[in-house]
């Protein structure tokens, strides 16, 4: 099982952050510094090291390392008339703080999450802390003892339920500007350490000549200060690549014009008058404001984007340095059990450092019925340490059926075709570094899979959105030329998917006399369907719901019901978890042998270790580490009786001021996919745990994700294609539905197309459980049943359990029971999800 202990637990969180961090920029092999030099230490961010983000993605840690202390235990000479400065300005911080503080003593979080609260108290955007910058006599001193400086810049902003901004917060504010050029003017070599929860403008750093050095630290968590410092000083090498492309200017993003983050400002929130479209025709009526955001963009998301329509950047998806160099070589190229493969021999040519490099495989497709993209990431691999001279083998691969293209039929559906012609290989280290190193002829089209749901844009949106189209893409670069490797495909050598479709029927069952339990369906002595028959609606509607009073402020002192009653008013639900508060749990049935599992938050683990956000993980371009990360949280979860993690957030980062991009992966949906796979897997195969993925889907945007009930504003509606949804949004969902035995599902708040994610059954059923062959329980994003969708409809759509739930929805259910909005099957259905779901957890306690 491993990582029974703390100190394990800690390494493995050091070795993550050192992998992550991601060079930028070394100019005259500046760094690694020599032992004992001394630098200028400067930015605020030193002495209070940002760690991780907030709400539930958040990282906690009561004693984190700080990059000031860190760089000194680790040689490094600092200046003192800087620190000096810094440390008595870190001082005068906190003791302002401390007054200016709300004493949040005795609030219970918890309590305010699952009760859907705390969306209208909290997810105010907070700017980023003033930063002191200080005088030009400092700065004087400071150049005549050292030529080095290092700048740190730090970012906490946005989170939960807000977005963050482009002026002082993904652009530099004017303070930190100064402080940048202050230092630029007196010190000739500068390092600039990013220590940032999101992609930050970088143009500065890029074109300035002092600016020697850059580091993008991210949010590497509690161990990140130790981890920069032993890259800082050569003790560790970087091996670290972007997840996500550095634009020019933030204008340039796809997405920039189309991205709301502003909730102060509410006549700068798209809406569908925007587009030219009707929002009663969309479903939204009797709204103040009916926000949408719509992916214009398509399926050119990130560097699809910029590779496509030939942009300029900054630094490239997948772009990272270090202090060894490589070369690669391309052995060959064969088809095999339905999968292509690359192997390579990769050598470290430099002299000195040892270090890991990175290979992404790309595929180039060939022109087709469908618009496409210059390159999409297929597979990636990064190596063993390597030292000085070493060399090893590497293979990549990728299945198949991933050359296809989904092709929308709209109502019919689509289906999934490799279209015939060349499909050219490209390899390389980031998405700006590739040749070709292969190709795959298809002699004539395949068709890989036919699929009958529609999650496209509606009939009345189609013909007043223009969708960005590349047209005419070039060609990969001298392939015809090339000498590489060709094999040639066909239907043949495609495995077929096994898709197993879950069908409960509830025909010809006799309700037994005796009482059946859980552990008779366990045991195999009566059918699922048989359990579920016994139960009445009252039963089945509170186990549709989570354990909880379900009312604003109701997990904060309030006396409310946590459940409904029988006839003779005994409670139908009880909370049976030896820890777990009500708000988090499902609820018990005694009688029925049912006990309650605990769901617990989140990316950044349970709360014990802060570990680097899910943004550093794919930083790591590390399958292992992904696995050993899932292993290490599955544990901590275990050891607190967790029974759903709710984790990997597999949401796409679509535009670099996102609020969650810090817990999210990446702009590529393989990235993520693929990190989410392996955190699963190390989560699921070493402990007594499911994960719970989320938030499916298209929750790109923090920004009235739920809307306001407040100020009657309806959530944002997602609007997008057919095809940028299957390929880009949910791909990385499918991927860890089809490769991983997770049995809990999170829905999101916002709507798809018009249709709430939880009210809707093409997402909940038709694709993840008909199509994908999902069949655990789905639930809600806490906080759903008061304002985004009706319970009764989530159940009829396919998702299974409103959290938190309690009493008012419940009633909902039985509401739309006796109205015929949701069936006596779909309730027993639901149920038999949740059941999948807790017959797979340990009985803590019935």
């Amino acid at each position: 099982m491993g990582y029974e202990n703390e100190n394990e637990r800690q390494i493995l969180a050091r070795n993550i952050a050192t992998e992550a961090m991601v060079l930028l920029k070394n100019e005259n092999g500046v760094l690694p510094l020599e032992n004992g030099k001394k630098v200028a230490l400067l930015g605020r961010t030193q002495n209070a090291t940002i760690i991780g983000g907030g709400g539930s993605g958040a990282s906690r840690c009561d004693n984190p390392m700080q990059i000031r202390d860190e760089l000194i235990n680790a040689g490094i000479n600092l200046e003192k008339g800087f620190d000096a400065f810094y440390q008595d300005a870190d001082k005068k911080e906190k003791e302002e703080a401390k007054k200016q503080g709300m004493d949040m003593a005795g609030m219970d979080f918890e309590g305010l999450v699952a009760s859907g609260i705390i969306y209208e108290l909290f997810g105010k955007y907070q700017g980023i802390t003033p930063e002191p910058v200080p005088g030009d006599e400092l700065f004087s001193e400071g150049a005549k003892e050292t030529d080095t400086a290092i700048v740190v810049i730090g970012r906490q902003t946005g989170g939960e339920e807000c977005d963050r901004r482009i002026k002082d917060d993904y652009l530099l504010s004017d303070l930190e500007k100064e402080l940048v050029k202050k230092t630029c003017d007196s010190f000739e070599n500068v390092i600039i350490v990013l220590n940032v929860n999101g992609m930050i403008d970088l143009k500065w750093v890029k074109e300035n000549e002092r600016i020697k050095a850059c580091i993008f630290m991210g949010t590497a968590g509690e161990k990140g200060a130790g981890a920069l410092a032993d890259l800082i000083s050569g003790k560790a090498y970087f091996s670290g690549k972007l997840a996500q492309t550095s634009a020019l200017k933030y204008e340039d993003y796809p997405t920039a014009e189309h991205f709301s983050c502003n909730k102060d400002d509410n006549k700068n929130i798209k809406s569908y008058e925007d587009y030219n479209l009707s929002a009663t025709e969309n479903g939204s009526i009797d709204k103040a404001l009916s926000p949408v955001t719509a992916y214009i963009e398509d399926v050119y998301v990130g560097y699809r984007y910029f590779d496509s329509f030939e942009k300029d950047v900054c630094y490239p998806f997948g772009f990272g340095l270090g202090y060894a160099s490589f070369k690669t070589e391309v052995i060959n190229l064969v088809s095999v059990g339905g999968r292509a493969l690359v192997s390579l021999k990769v050598k470290n040519t430099s002299e000195k450092f040892s270090g890991k490099e990175t290979l992404q495989l790309y595929v180039h497709k060939p022109e087709g019925t469908q618009k496409r993209v210059y390159k999409e990431l297929v597979d990636f691999e990064k190596t063993s340490e390597l030292k000085p001279g070493a060399e090893t083998n590497l293979a990549l691969s990728f299945d198949l059926a991933e050359l296809s293209v989904f092709n929308d039929m709209g109502e019919k559906g689509g289906e999934y075709v490799i279209t015939k012609g060349e499909y050219i290989l490209l390899l390389g280290n980031s998405s700006d570094s590739v040749s070709p190193c292969g190709k795959i002829e298809v002699a004539k089209d395949i068709t890989v899979r036919k699929v009958t749901a529609d999650i496209g844009i509606k009939a009345c949106n189609k013909d007043k959105l223009e969708l960005l189209d590349a047209g005419n893409i070039k060609e990969a670069e001298e392939v015809k030329s090339a000498n590489i490797p060709t094999i040639n495909i066909s239907s043949d050598d495609l495995i077929t998917e096994e898709i197993t479709k879950h069908d409960y029927s509830f025909e010809n069952i006799e309700k037994s006399d005796e009482i059946i339990t859980l552990e008779d369906v366990k045991c195999g002595r009566n059918s699922i369907e048989e359990f579920v028959y016994q139960m009445t609606p009252e039963e089945l509607a509170v186990l549709c719901n989570g354990y909880g009073p379900g009312l604003p402020f109701g997990g904060i002192g309030q006396k409310a019901p946590v459940t409904i009653q029988y006839p003779d008013g005994t409670d139908i639900g009880s909370n049976s978890h030896p820890s777990a508060n009500p708000g988090y749990i499902n609820p018990a049935i005694k009688k029925y042998g049912i006990y309650s599992c605990f769901y617990k938050d989140g990316p950044a683990s349970v709360g014990k270790t802060a570990w680097p956000t899910g943004m550093m993980l794919a930083c790591t371009f590390s399958k292992e580490l992904a696995y050993e990360f899932g292993n290490a949280c599955g544990r901590e979860a275990e050891e607190q009786k967790v029974a759903a993690w709710l984790a990997p957030g597999l949401n796409i980062i679509r535009n670099p001021i996102e609020g969650r991009a810090f817990e999210y992966f990446s702009e590529d949906p393989y990235l993520c996919g693929t990190m989410g796979v392996n955190i699963c897997k190390g989560a699921m195969e070493n402990n007594k745990v499911t994960t719970c993925p989320k938030h499916f889907a298209l929750n790109e945007q923090e920004t009235y994700r739920r809307g306001s009930f407040k100020k009657n504003i309806d959530a944002v509606d997602s609007i997008v294609s057919s095809r940028a949804a299957r390929e880009i949004y949910l791909k990385p969902f499918e991927m860890v539905v089809k490769n991983t035995d997770t049995v809990s599902f999170m829905s999101s708040f916002n709507k798809i197309n018009g249709t709430f994610t939880a009210g809707n059954k093409v997402l909940c059923t038709d694709i993840l459980r008909d199509e994908w062959g999902y069949d655990g329980a789905i639930v809600t994003d806490w906080g759903d049943m008061d304002f985004v969708v009706d319970g009764a409809d989530a159940v009829a759509a396919g998702n299974d359990v409103v959290m938190p739930g309690g009493p008012p929805v419940i009633e909902q259910v039985l509401k739309g029971f006796e109205e015929k909005r949701v069936t006596l099957d779909e309730m027993r259905i639901a149920v038999i999800h949740l059941m999948n779901f807790v017959m797979k957890m340990e009985n803590y306690e019935v």
